[in-house]
């Protein structure tokens, strides 16, 4: 096939709009990822998104007034962000629990499983992003 071919002309065209495809749609997924990552799994689209979804679900179940779509848009918007808070005041809890149970079964491991159990909680925190020195709740609690 020369250049000047149809065929290796169309074949080409084909190749690159597939790789541009294919560039868009992995590009698209690292970058969700990394938004759900760095956003604690709640991005922020998606937090208005389900807000919407329900306030549709809502206006069509009850026929609201544009004033009671709005008041009721309101407390969903205000009551997501304290839920969110809520769940937020509980992670380092959740944390420091995951911490208590760590140094409990560090306590029953031989010298050679603490390296590996070691090595497990600094790949953990390294997907929270966390100081090295540090745990997932803060200060070791060994």
């Amino acid at each position: 096939m020369s250049v000047t071919d149809p065929k290796a002309k169309v074949l080409a065209v084909i190749t690159v709009v597939i790789a541009f495809g294919v560039g868009v749609i992995v590009g698209g997924a690292a970058t969700l990822a990394w938004i759900i990552h760095h956003h604690g799994g709640h991005p922020p689209f998606f937090e208005a998104l389900g807000e919407r979804r329900i306030m549709r679900h809502l206006d069509h179940e009850l026929d609201l007034t544009p004033q009671q779509h709005d008041a009721v848009a309101k407390i969903i918007h205000e009551r997501r962000q304290r839920i969110d808070a809520i769940f937020g005041g509980l992670r380092p809890e959740v944390r420091r629990e995951i911490d208590s149970a760590n140094a409990e079964i560090e306590k029953l491991l031989t010298p050679e499983q603490k390296v590996k159990f070691a090595r497990v909680q600094m790949r953990l925190r390294s997907r929270l992003h966390m100081p090295e020195g540090s745990s997932p709740a803060g200060p070791p609690t060994r």
